[in-house]
Formats: structure tokens, C-alpha cells, sequence
């Protein structure tokens, strides 16, 4: 009889979370392991700023000395407001890890490295306006890799007053884009857009274009 396949479990490595000297840290990592993505140093200095100190550092202690697993970056950005004049505390909170060798924390650096799942365009859209943030005001503080912010500037536009739009029609009707993703979405929705503008919006029209379905 074949001995039954052990099932994996799960435990909890955090060891603890307290204030650490930061400026004491060690790095496993090399200066070139990462770069900044386009305007990532300010945009995180920025964050800082606003937000302060938020997620704590990732650690390992090793004969005395904390070896950092995650936070490199935000440590970097730390020296420089503190150099630029910037009120830094000397103590800072850090998630302590249990590690088993240097090796094991080598292979946490890049598993806090990875992303495992990424925004998208149009949750990002929706999320925004569920939660009613101001896009703007945040555009400049976050960066997220695979979406392009400045292709969304014109999505949070200031909506328009009433009296500006009904300028603007008069020289420049106004048009609603909808992108279908089906002939069938298309047919189910033209019954409804003929009833709509035939009940509700005298002199309105519609027309259809697009490429192949």
C-alpha cells in the first residue's frame, strides 16, 4: 500500500513587528538589482510626504544585524528627505521574518518583488469613481506597472456646467461612444437605444461603425 501524499499547510513566518533604527539596515540586494520606472523616485518621495511611513519595512535578524526583504527603495527615498531637510523619525516600524539562512531571504527579496496580479485599466476607472477619488489630485504619487495614467487624463475630466454644454451644442452636437464587444451585444442594445431616444430625446439620432465582429 502506497504511503498518502503529505497535504502542504500553511504557517505564519511574522515573528513580530516593532520600531527598528531603519538607518542601521543591510542589504541583500545590489544597487542595480532594481531601477526607478520613469518618475518612480519623486512619485514615491511625493507619497511619503502625503501618505508618511505606511507599510512597514520586511526584515530578517541575523546575529544581530536586520537584513532588509523588502522596502530598499522607500529606505533610499528616506535618506534623501532627510538630507533635504524632511523631519525623519529614527525609528521606524518593521515586520520581522523568520528566515532559515541568507539563501532563504535572498528568495523572500523576490518574492516581495513579484506582482502576482495587476490593475486594470477600466477596474482602475471604476474603482476611482466608486470611491470617489480625485484622479489629479493622485496622478502624480501613484505608478502602476502595465497602465498608462496619462491615457486616463482625459476620462476624469471636470464635468462641464449645464450652460457651457448647451454652448457647445450649438456649434458641436454631442456624441456617445459605446464599444461592444459582440453582434449580439449590438442587436440587444439597438432596440433599446431606438426606444430611448424615441421616448425621451426628440432630434436625437444614433449611427453604428466599427470593424469586424
Amino acid at each position: 500500500m502506497s504511503a498518502q501524499a503529505q497535504i502542504p499547510s500553511l504557517k505564519s513566518r511574522i515573528i513580530k513587528t516593532q520600531a527598528i533604527k531603519w538607518r542601521e539596515l543591510q542589504f541583500i540586494q545590489k544597487d542595480n538589482f532594481k531601477e526607478w520606472v520613469a518618475a518612480g523616485d519623486e512619485k514615491l518621495k511625493q507619497s511619503l510626504i502625503k501618505y508618511q511611513f505606511v507599510d512597514p519595512f520586511k526584515v530578517w535578524e541575523n546575529d544581530g544585524i536586520l537584513y532588509c526583504l523588502d522596502g530598499y527603495h522607500r529606505y533610499k527615498d528616506l535618506e534623501k528627505l532627510s538630507t533635504s531637510g524632511v523631519e525623519v523619525p529614527e525609528l521606524l516600524p518593521a515586520t520581522f521574518i523568520g528566515c532559515t539562512d541568507i539563501k532563504e531571504a535572498a528568495e523572500l527579496v523576490l518574492v516581495y518583488s513579484s506582482a502576482y496580479a495587476r490593475i486594470t485599466q477600466h477596474g482602475l476607472y471604476d474603482f476611482i469613481n466608486d470611491k470617489e477619488i480625485d484622479f489629479h489630485d493622485i496622478q502624480e504619487l501613484i505608478d502602476l506597472p502595465g497602465l498608462s495614467l496619462e491615457m486616463m487624463d482625459d476620462w476624469f475630466l471636470p464635468e462641464p456646467a449645464e450652460k457651457d454644454l448647451i454652448g457647445l451644442a450649438k456649434h458641436n452636437p454631442i456624441t456617445l461612444k459605446i464599444t461592444f464587444q459582440s453582434k449580439e451585444q449590438i442587436d440587444t442594445a439597438e432596440k433599446l437605444i431606438k426606444e430611448i431616444l424615441e421616448e425621451h430625446c426628440p432630434g436625437a439620432y444614433y449611427s453604428m461603425s466599427g470593424g469586424e465582429l
